[in-house]
Formats: C-alpha cells, sequence, structure tokens
C-alpha cells in the first residue's frame, strides 16, 4: 500500500487521476485482504491442517502480483523515464516477493511473472531500442529472480529440517541425561533434582508428601546364580510395576544399583504404606522368564513422610533407608514405614 501511494504520487502529473485512483484502490483492497488473513491465523492458528489458509494467501499474493503488472502497464506514460520509474518500482515489488515469501517458490514464482510479463512485454514491443533494452534486462531478472526464489526456498526448507533435527537431538539427550538407560525410569541426578523441586513446594505450601524406597530382595544371589542379564530384568520388570502403579504426578526414579525411590506428592505416610503394599504384592507375583525358566523376585520397602525432623529430601530418603533396613532385617518381601 505505501508503495502504491508513493508510485501514484509520482505519476499524478502524466498519467489520469481515475486511473491511478482506481488502481490505489484495488492494491489496497487486497494488501487488506492478506493483511486480514494474517491477524486471523495468528490468533487462530490451527494445530494440524494450515493448507487451507495458505491456499487463501497465496492467491492474494497472486493477485497482487497479477494487479501490479496489469496495473504497471495501464499506468505506464509514454515517456521513456517514467517507464523507467515504473519499471523498477516493479522489480522492487518482485524482490520483496522473493525476499519475503520464496518458502513458497511456486506462488513466488507466478508473482514475478505477473508482475513483471505485462511491462516487459509492452517495452519489447515499442519501437525503441531503450525500451527494448529494458524489456532484455526484465527477463534477466526475472529467470534471476526465479532462481533466488528457489534457492532461498531450498535453503529454508532446509534450515527448517536441520533445526527439527537438531531440536529432537538436544531434546533426546536431555531425555538421555535424566534418564536411567537400564530401566528407563529417572536415573539418580534427575530424581535428586526434581525431588528437591517437590519437596521445596510441599514445605511452602504446606501439603503432605511422602517416599518410598524400595530394594530387590538378594539381587546378588540373582545375578551370581541367573546371570546379569536376569538380573538386569528383574529391575527392568520392577521399574515397569512402578510405572504401571504410580500415577503421573509421582515421581520414580532409580537411585542406585538394585535401588529405586518413588516420591509421591499430596500423599500421606498410610497412603504411601498402601501403595508400597500393592507394588510388593504385584512384584512377588510376577515372574521374569530367562531361558525358558521363570525368575520370580521380590523386593523390601521403606517409606516416609515429610514433617517437621524430615523437612528435605535428603532427611527423607535417610529415614526410608532406616525402614528399607528394617524391613530387611525382618526378613524382607515387607513394607516399613518411619517410627519418625
Amino acid at each position: 500500500m505505501l508503495v502504491a501511494t508513493v508510485l501514484c504520487a509520482l505519476l499524478k502529473d502524466d498519467t489520469p487521476g481515475d486511473r491511478l485512483l482506481a488502481w490505489w484502490l484495488v492494491i489496497v483492497a487486497l494488501s487488506a485482504a492478506r493483511i486480514a488473513i494474517s491477524l486471523a491465523y495468528r490468533r487462530h492458528a490451527p494445530s494440524a491442517d494450515t493448507r487451507t489458509w495458505e491456499r487463501r494467501f497465496v492467491v492474494t499474493l497472486v493477485m497482487t502480483g497479477v494487479a501490479w503488472g496489469v496495473g504497471g502497464v495501464w499506468l505506464m506514460p509514454h515517456d521513456v523515464a517514467y517507464q523507467a520509474v515504473v519499471f523498477f518500482f516493479l522489480m522492487g515489488m518482485t524482490g520483496g516477493a522473493v525476499a519475503n515469501y520464496s518458502s513458497h517458490v511456486g506462488s513466488v514464482t507466478a508473482t514475478i511473472v505477473m508482475t513483471m510479463l505485462p511491462s516487459t512485454i509492452r517495452l519489447a514491443l515499442e519501437d525503441s531500442e531503450l525500451t527494448r533494452a529494458m524489456a532484455m534486462g526484465s527477463l534477466i531478472f526475472v529467470v534471476a529472480a526465479i532462481h533466488a526464489a528457489r534457492t532461498f526456498s531450498t535453503t529454508f526448507r532446509n534450515s527448517i529440517r536441520l533445526t527439527h533435527e537438531l531440536q529432537e537431538a538436544r531434546e533426546e539427550a536431555e531425555f538421555l541425561a535424566r534418564t536411567d538407560e537400564l530401566t528407563g525410569i529417572r536415573n539418580r541426578r534427575a530424581f535428586y533434582e526434581q525431588g528437591e523441586l517437590a519437596v521445596a513446594q510441599a514445605r511452602r505450601y504446606g501439603d503432605s508428601l511422602a517416599v518410598i524406597s524400595l530394594d530387590i530382595d538378594h539381587f546378588k544371589t540373582v545375578n551370581d546364580t541367573w546371570g546379569h542379564a536376569a538380573g538386569d530384568e528383574t529391575l527392568r520388570a520392577a521399574a515397569r510395576i512402578i510405572q504401571q502403579t504410580v500415577r503421573t504426578t509421582d515421581i520414580a526414579g532409580r537411585t542406585g544399583g538394585e535401588e529405586l525411590a518413588i516420591l509421591l506428592p499430596r500423599t500421606s505416610l498410610e497412603q504411601a504404606a498402601a501403595m508400597a503394599e500393592r507394588l510388593r504384592a504385584t512384584m512377588e507375583k510376577t515372574a521374569v522368564s530367562q531361558g525358558g525358566r521363570e525368575l520370580r523376585f521380590t523386593a523390601s520397602f521403606g517409606v516416609a513422610a515429610h514433617g517437621p525432623e524430615l523437612d528435605t529430601l535428603e532427611r527423607l530418603l535417610a529415614a526410608t533407608d532406616e525402614a528399607l533396613y528394617e524391613a530387611k532385617a525382618g526378613g524382607r518381601n515387607r513394607v516399613v514405614s518411619s517410627a519418625i
């Protein structure tokens, strides 16, 4: 709209005013339509199919190219100097299309052709070496602009693809850095990081919070008797049971060799003990298949809840460790809650 206004101001003494006004109104209408489409898309961007929005914008973009191309011929005076002025304005608009919309190379190519072709034909048909030279320059410019649009489009698409791949790689690296490779649950670092935040939140808002620690019983015997592959599968089975049992808000992680822990926000000691008992019973009934034979395993559990004396994750885990030690000393395959 701004460029059209400037061009009309330059041609006001050599082109009929009704032509200038009619053309200017067409450009304003098309520009307003594109602005409206853009604003509507930004407010209500679809989550999946964007082709309908894209088609609308492409249509208005190509129509703008037609308006500039036909309008350039319609408004162009017979004076060569003014013809050159109009011609350079058209080239500038074409360059703007290449710079701004080359990600959609088809529409840009159509816009370039529709903007430049009418004036190029008129200049080529005039009986003047200068205008014919301008037409030749226009053809060279059109070819170069289309090539540039294709180059920009390829670069743009490759850039998006590489950015997407880098984002995926970064997310995967972050996931691997925070995930225990064997069990697929959080590793020790991630468990402590998220656990500290959960404890701080519970302390701030006065929410209840509990922790469960568990240890696979006789794990060394499993490794020595069945092999390390069986021990790994036992840990994976325990982790799967935990993932299937806990809530999405709970924080489970592998804190040691055969040691796992679960942090339960907004959970009382009694509720945590009940969940630990469910986990214990499920693990007791679970069989791990190894070489055509079934390996059964059990686990011991220690449970503690957040309170005045257990106000940090470190103290909570120390309390669950004491309860876990008591469970093992009492015969294993049982749940013991902290007495604190």
